[in-house]
């Protein structure tokens, strides 16, 4: 996906990101310097953490990137993901842009 994003006024985002899934156990080492956090959650959770984050409670912040997949993306994926039919959902030709 190519997105834009501002940020503090001097600084944002235009990047053009790539989204992989796998279905497995995986260990995380992320870089410190670009994720503050990671978390693992069900379905209901993600709800909860996004309404926070809305609301701005209990310091929740989420990406920008993050935020435009989960409202476009997300939960159509996370359907196939527990269906099994993951691949039919694959699109590897369109760069879908989003702000």
């Amino acid at each position: 996906m190519l997105y834009k994003a501002p940020s503090d006024g001097k600084w944002g985002e235009h990047e053009l990101d790539y989204l992989l899934f796998t279905i497995r156990d995986v260990k995380l080492l992320p870089n410190p310097d670009e994720v503050a956090d990671v978390k693992y959650v069900n379905r209901d959770q993600l709800k909860e953490l996004l309404q926070k984050a809305d609301a701005g409670e209990d310091g929740v912040k989420l990406s920008p990137w993050f935020r435009l997949v989960v409202d476009n993306f997300l939960m159509n994926w996370w359907d196939h993901v527990e269906k099994g039919t993951l691949r039919e959902a694959a699109d590897m030709k369109t760069i879908y842009k989003l702000k």
